[in-house]
């Protein structure tokens, strides 16, 4: 997963994202291309970004996709941006094994920043 979204940090991982609030549904869209050159995961919530809803609207629901506690996930960088690193707690090889298969499925896109 060198080449995408999430990278091995410490005690678990890191994963930039892409988020979109307000949208028609909670989902998981597509790897995106970031304005940096790296590879972003875009994911919609339909929760407004107004007190922080978003922000738990995502967490929740990539506990809830990749079947991994809620309490393992924090929004390390990029509280109140779009652009968003969500760090996960635990063993980094683990981890993958389960969030890998999901983030396969994606789609790549160029314009998914």
């Amino acid at each position: 997963m060198s080449d995408g979204p999430v990278t091995i940090a410490g005690n678990g991982l890191r994963v930039a994202i892409r988020l979109v609030p307000r949208a028609k549904a909670d989902r998981l869209v597509a790897i995106g291309v970031a304005a940096e050159g790296g590879r972003v995961l875009r994911v919609a919530v339909t929760a407004s970004a107004e007190a922080g809803r978003a922000n738990e609207a995502l967490l929740q629901l990539l506990a809830r996709v990749w079947r991994i506690p809620r309490r393992d996930f924090s929004i390390i960088k990029g509280l109140t941006s779009r652009n968003k690193a969500v760090r996960v707690t635990g063993d980094p090889q683990q981890l993958i094994e389960k969030i890998a298969p999901e983030i396969g499925r994606l789609p790549v896109r160029r314009d998914a920043q």
